[in-house]
């Protein structure tokens, strides 16, 4: 019986010891560990292939970006990946110290996030390590998009280059606009960068959104004389380039306008424009801006045709801007005017 509990004894010994290097490549053992000190071991982990492959959990964790519902839209899935099934090394040598696009996250005691930004804002890896015999990489988080998973050719007016980048923009920025994620600012650096690329076509819709995210607080801002190109671009077939365009020629590159119009002969030139495309937005503004006289002209029959117009297009402050007006001059109803 002695006999026997001891065999049973040392098969549970020998199942605990093999479950517990089942984590690893081969041997973990503390004595072959790189160092207890993350700061220590990154630098050695990161250089050597083969250290790589032996302390990397069996099963990762690995999250990549898929297209999820409507289309254009991405999101990030986990799946648990066989290490073996993976391309050593995972990541490039990092540097004793610090290292340019590097940066190490301490989560707790026990675990260390590595975000890897060094291949661009629209390529960034993060790197989850735990703390167990050894540091073990646990966790692969690939922030880009693939080409397989974007369209070929989906807006004429651009290269295949050119509609990769409006695709990832379009994508980055919808995950930045969740705010869910550690990577929310990165993520709209990301979609300001390829809005850039798209809106390198001379494309209207890319320009816009290029322009108008740089101006939203939430990336970089641009150049002036940058945005001023890409909201003229979006102004030769869109209301609201042009109207966007109306308001940096009285504002600039300033995120929030304050102050009088810097330039209203052209602003009020790009508002006309916007209405005149058909935004009933513009039509309101047009005649707030004609019976103010905030812009160039001050004229109440042509705020009138205006609130007239936008309001006919649904534009509910419109026509309570053309409510007012008839209150306060009955007469003004019947006048005939223009709006642009």
């Amino acid at each position: 019986m002695n006999g026997l509990l001891k065999k049973r004894n040392g098969f549970a010994v020998a199942a605990f010891t093999a479950s517990l290097l089942s984590m690893f490549h081969g041997s973990a053992y503390a004595d072959e560990c790189p160092s207890e000190d993350f700061s220590q071991f990154l630098p050695a982990f990161s250089a050597n292939a083969e250290i790589q492959q032996r302390l990397t959990a069996m099963t990762v964790k690995s999250l990549v970006l898929k297209p999820a519902g409507e289309s254009g839209n991405f999101e990030p899935q986990t799946t648990g990946v066989k290490s073996s099934t993976l391309a050593f090394p995972l990541m490039a040598p990092v540097a004793t110290g610090k290292t340019e696009g590097v940066e190490a996250e301490a989560v707790d005691d026990s675990h260390f996030n590595v975000v890897d930004k060094r291949a661009g804002n629209s390529n960034i890896k993060i790197f989850n390590f735990s703390r167990q015999a050894c540091w073990v990489l646990e966790g692969v988080e690939d922030w880009s998009i693939s080409e397989k998973n974007l369209v070929v050719a989906s807006t004429p007016t651009m290269n295949t280059s050119e509609n990769f980048c409006y695709q990832r923009a379009q994508a980055f920025a919808g995950l930045g606009g969740l705010e869910q994620y550690r990577l929310t600012g990165e993520l709209f650096v990301a979609a300001l960068e390829n809005y850039v690329c798209a809106a390198a076509s001379g494309d209207p819709q890319a320009s816009l959104s290029a322009a108008g995210l740089s101006l939203s607080g939430m990336a970089p801002q641009l150049e002036t004389e940058k945005v001023e190109a890409l909201f003229k671009a979006a102004a030769t077939t869109l209301a609201d380039g042009a109207a966007s365009l109306s308001t940096f020629y009285c504002y600039g590159n300033n995120p929030v306008p304050e102050g009088p119009c810097r330039h209203p002969e052209q602003a009020e030139k790009e508002l006309i424009r916007a209405a005149s495309m058909g935004s009933a937005d513009a039509m309101n503004y047009l005649g707030y801006s004609f019976e103010e006289g905030r812009l160039v002209t001050k004229d109440m029959s042509r705020a009138l045709a205006c609130y007239r117009l936008a309001a006919d297009k649904g534009n509910d402050t419109a026509a309570g801007n053309l409510k007012r007006l008839n209150a306060q001059d009955a007469a003004a109803s019947t006048k005939t005017s223009y709006c642009y």
